[in-house]
């Protein structure tokens, strides 16, 4: 009976997100980079929601736990993001206003609440409607886009790792992989370059995919710290880049206008003449 209460109030829930994302439209802004993060984000969030949903006759007891404690650390990221937003913002209350809907799908005490994610998905797929420059909004955001390019990729290798790992190893002789917690916490350790060593692949498959996310965790490990010591050591320069673009397109739009107007003098001098 709790299993149908429970499922009632997701598909009752996913209604309620697509009606509150169509009532959203004044709330938008402007595409960030951390906005694709999100999505991304909240695309895995759905799924592990709709594997856990779907999967509990299929899935072992373990693997159910982990999505739920994936997801759970998924809450956890959004709640940091939105509290980091809420601080930065100048005017604190519109801030609330403006994103309270995404609260909800960030509480990670209730599980059906996570179908509040879906709501960060239409905000990105309204913006991307619009059809921004992306690719002037990453060189605008430099350090936003460093920032969120290397937690994709963080998270991307987390689960592909995962996964090729569990798939490589369960069932093998001698493996000591042998769960979903022991691939996740594996592939944690190795991206993390700190490599406890109580638990290794056994087998040559295991082994190539081994070395493949050691090379992938120093090369990321090193890019976050080059970025880190770049914010201590231009602690000004990230705040001010905007602005700069801004000023820059300002200017260009200002030598555009006086160039058509010594043009339109132009044209009514040899039109007198």
């Amino acid at each position: 009976m709790s299993s149908w209460l429970s499922a009632l109030s997701s598909l009752l829930l996913i209604g309620t997100v697509f009606k509150v994302g169509k009532c959203m439209r004044h709330h938008l802004t402007h595409l960030r980079t951390m906005d694709l993060l999100m999505a991304f984000l909240s695309v895995i969030s759905v799924g592990l929601v709709a594997a856990r949903w779907l999967g509990h006759g299929e899935l072992s007891p373990q693997t159910l736990q982990l999505f739920y404690d994936v997801d759970s650390l998924i809450c956890y990221f959004f709640l940091a993001h939105f509290a980091y937003g809420w601080g930065r913002a100048t005017n604190k209350m519109a801030f609330l206003k403006s994103n309270w809907f995404y609260l909800p799908g960030s509480l990670p005490m209730v599980e059906p609440l996570r179908w509040a994610r879906l709501i960060q998905l239409w905000r990105v797929y309204q913006l991307l409607r619009d059809r921004p420059d992306l690719l002037g909004m990453f060189r605008r955001e430099r350090n936003e886009t460093t920032l969120s390019g290397i937690l994709f990729l963080f998270f991307l290798l987390l689960g592909a790792g995962s996964g090729a790992m569990y798939w490589l190893e369960t069932g093998q002789p001698g493996s000591q992989i042998q769960t979903p917690y022991d691939a996740f916490w594996w592939t944690l350790v190795t991206l993390s370059t700190v490599g406890y060593g109580d638990l290794v692949p056994k087998t040559e498959e295991g082994r190539f995919v081994a070395s493949l996310l050691i090379l992938f965790g120093v090369g990321l490990f090193g890019a976050l710290s080059g970025f880190m010591a770049s914010l201590f050591v231009h602690p000004g320069k990230t705040n001010d880049d905007t602005a700069m673009w801004r000023r820059q397109q300002s200017e260009q739009q200002a030598q555009l206008l006086a160039e058509l107007k010594a043009l339109r003098a132009e044209v009514k001098a040899l039109q007198q003449k």
